[in-house]
């Protein structure tokens, strides 16, 4: 199947989404693949295509950076289509693609171009919704909101398949004759332990590795600073934490990178090495009403990841969250949903304690990983989807 993808996003080996779909679309062979996008992320990595990058008119661009900004932006949200470039459209039609494919949550004018394009090339539209609308910013001026989110919705009936990150995530969007739950693709589970047993006399590790923006960073910082300065086991516990866009005080940056508690961002294998050397694997998700609609909505690629890792995993987050809904499932982790750093301090010095327990998750991991969350399983349903949609033939 041939798929022009053009979205903000595209399929990149790094976390979260764009990862996700280089999974799919790049290294695997089911799909080739187009990709056309306005993300200036592409050169930060190595990839095994070539994108078709572009950028709205530079007239656009320059109000974009006016005070009339938030008036653009909402303009931009509503009827972006106007401002696909030629170039992208003329590529398209040389590809003659089966299906065109975007990224529509968060929201960005490209889902619109991507729409306009499949009806101008007369094939099916995919939309993937992986955060709702205004997860990470929302640039436009408040009267906007409103519009957004209805245009948003309205997209997600108008898709000819809509792909829904999580179960929350379909229910919140509503009803869809051709909706379904594609989780993220995780990484393959090593076939054995990456690291030798732990001994009694090393420090306990927690590992996070992703986003820090938002309230993760904060969240960390409260848990990290509670342990270091109240907890009875300080000693015997550390943090090896990694990521970018932290979001915790400036304070607590320069303590946890001159502790060696923060390493910043690394390449995933080094993540995933890291991780092996690990006792526990940290996965917050945030508790104030603000960010309740993305909790429940979203889902964690890193959640997947984590259970290749092959360590026990302690998720950190409102019992409506995405992850624990998952979790509670196969009890593959362990669920802290008690907002207070104290809560979930307490419960890693329990298991720091309790091998057993820290034994048992890990194979209740694997059973998740192995029934609904391996990959090949994921993609699988992906290509299938694909297959039925573009009229190809069926498995």
């Amino acid at each position: 199947m041939r798929i022009f993808f053009l979205s903000y996003t595209p399929p990149l080996p790094s976390w979260g989404s764009a990862m996700t779909f280089y999974r799919h679309f790049v290294e695997r062979p089911d799909f080739e693949t187009f990709v056309a996008t306005n993300s200036d992320q592409v050169h930060q990595y190595t990839i095994t295509y070539r994108p078709l990058l572009f950028q709205v008119p530079a007239l656009w661009r320059r109000l974009t950076r006016t005070r009339l900004a938030p008036w653009v932006y909402g303009a931009e949200y509503l009827h972006g289509r106007h401002l696909l470039p030629s170039i992208v459209t003329q590529a398209a039609e040389r590809f003659r693609p089966d299906a065109v494919f975007t990224m529509a949550g968060s929201w960005d004018w490209t889902a619109l171009a991507a729409q306009q394009l499949a009806r101008r090339l007369s094939v099916p539209l995919v939309a993937s919704f992986n955060d709702w609308f205004d997860y990470g910013a929302f640039l436009a001026a408040e009267p906007f909101r409103p519009r957004v989110e209805a245009r948003f919705l309205q997209f997600y009936r108008e898709a000819d398949l809509a792909l829904c990150t999580s179960d929350g995530m379909k229910e919140a969007l509503g009803d869809h004759p051709n909706a379904h739950v594609l989780y993220p693709t995780g990484a393959r589970m090593a076939l054995e332990d990456p690291a030798p047993p732990r001994s009694e006399y090393q420090p306990f590790t927690i590992f996070f590795g992703g986003s820090l923006g938002d309230w993760y960073g904060p969240m960390i910082e409260s848990l990290v600073t509670h342990i270091r300065d109240y907890g009875s086991q300080q000693d015997a516990i550390r943090f090896r934490i990694f990521g970018s866009l932290q979001s915790w005080s400036g304070e607590f940056d320069a303590w946890a990178t001159a502790a060696k508690v923060f390493g910043g961002r690394l390449p995933f294998d080094q993540l995933a090495v890291e991780a092996g050397r690990s006792d526990l694997l940290l996965l917050p998700m945030g508790f104030d009403a603000d960010c309740a609609h993305v909790e429940r909505t979203s889902f964690k690629t890193k959640f997947l990841d984590y259970l290749s890792f092959r360590r026990p995993i302690l998720i950190w987050a409102p019992e409506y969250s995405s992850a624990v809904r998952v979790a509670r499932e196969y009890d593959s982790a362990e669920c802290v949903t008690d907002p207070a750093p104290t809560a979930c301090a307490e419960r890693i010095s329990r298991l720091a304690a309790d091998p057993s327990r820290r034994a048992q998750l890990i194979q209740n991991a694997r059973r998740m990983y192995e029934d609904r969350f391996h990959p090949d399983t994921i993609h699988g349903g992906l290509v299938e989807k694909m297959r039925r949609l573009c009229g190809g033939p069926q498995s």
